[in-house]
Order: C-alpha cells, then structure tokens, then sequence
C-alpha cells in the first residue's frame, strides 16, 4: 500500500471489481476514457482472472485515505525494462471525489512508485483533448505536454486531438 494525504493506493482486488466495472461502463467516462464499447459482466471477470499475470502492468485501486472508499483506479501499463517506461492511465469514477485534487495525488504517488520502486526513466500518458480536467491534473503531477496527435480520435461525434504527456525522473 502507498499512502498519501488524501488517496492510498492498494493492491487491486476482487471488492473492486464492481465499481471498477460500473465505472467501464458509465457513458460519459467512456467517452472521455476512450473506450468503444461497454464491458460484460464475463469478460471483466476474465480481465481480472489474469490480471496478475501481466508481467508488464501493475494495476492499484485508489481509496480515500480518510475512509477506505474506493474512487478509482491507477495503472501502470506497457511497462518496459529495457527502455525504462511505462504508461500511466487513471479513472477517477465516483462523482463526487472529481476535481478534489485527488487525481493529481494519485498520479504523483504512482510515478514515485514507478521511479523508486520500478528504476523507470520515464513515465508518460495519453489525455483526450476533451478530457482538460485529466490533462491539468496530469500537469498539475509534474508531467509536460511531449506533443499533440491532432484528430487523433473519434468520440462519438467529432475527432478530438490527443495529448501526450510526459515527466522523467528527478
């Protein structure tokens, strides 16, 4: 477990799965997370049968330090020894912990991880361009726009540019 002020990140776990799965599923989350279509009730627990199997992701469940109320998911993934990177991706699905800061506590307690547990060089993610609330907070944790893919994705109604962003270890 990592803990911070206001978030814990723990071990993702089987009492996540169905939060984590409403989440996947919430319309507008998946507009702005990029993802094409909902996730079954079969296939997410299939996900989560070989989760920890992955050699190349390291997945935590973020929870309020105050109350253990789970509010989202990071995740490291594609990591890469040789290269020294990964991605970072996060959703923060309950409502009401949007735009508290938790976010950016969440991404700067993984990049730690990433930095000090893992040896990574570098640690860098993709935000939708209709996506700023996740773009600030990936700044606000110290990462810098890399470059822009512009109408790199469809979202349902238009194309929207994609930001890659990046932060090095100190």
């Amino acid at each position: 477990m990592i803990t911070g002020s206001g978030v814990t990140l723990c071990p993702f776990e089987r009492r996540h799965l169905d939060r984590t799965r409403r989440w996947a599923n919430d319309p507008e989350l998946m507009r702005l997370l990029d993802r094409g279509r909902p996730v079954a009730e079969l296939e997410h627990e299939q996900w989560f049968a070989h989760l920890h199997e992955k050699l190349d992701a390291v997945y935590f469940a973020i929870e309020l330090a105050a109350n253990g109320q789970h509010v989202g998911n990071v995740w490291l993934w594609g990591i890469d020894p040789r290269h020294r990177k990964a991605e970072l991706r996060i959703t923060i699905g309950e409502r009401d912990s949007m735009g508290k800061g938790l976010g950016t506590e969440a991404i700067n307690l993984t990049c730690v991880y990433a930095f000090e547990r893992l040896n990574l060089h570098k640690v860098y993610a993709y935000v939708l361009g209709i996506n700023p609330r996740a773009k600030r907070s990936f700044e606000k944790a110290g990462f810098e726009v890399e470059g822009i893919l512009k109408a790199d994705r469809w979202t349902g109604d238009c194309y929207t540019d994609v930001y890659l962003l990046g932060r090095l270890a100190p």
